[in-house]
């Protein structure tokens, strides 16, 4: 199994734009040919104390070709697209 980890930083204003982004990116992830499972977990701080990330995602795949194969499908460009607007 293989994991894909996505991270989202902090934000200096935390947007309802960002917030959109976001869930639109989290629906579009669901949609990946392959997926076993997906873990979406909130960030508070870590054993140092402040991190500069507010959320983690993760989404399983039974071997790397599949991940490789989920990622450059059209689901997985839409996906990618979805980070980077």
């Amino acid at each position: 199994m293989v994991k894909l980890v996505v991270l989202f930083r902090q934000t200096d204003t935390h947007a309802a734009s960002y917030d959109q982004q976001y869930n639109e990116f989290l629906i579009k992830l669901d949609r990946l040919p392959g997926m076993r499972r997906k873990a979406v977990c909130s960030v508070y701080s870590g054993p140092g104390g402040f991190v500069p990330f507010h959320a983690l995602v993760e989404a399983y795949f039974d071997h790397p070709d599949a991940l490789q194969a989920a990622l450059t499908s059209p689901a997985g460009v839409e996906a990618g697209q979805a980070l980077i607007a």
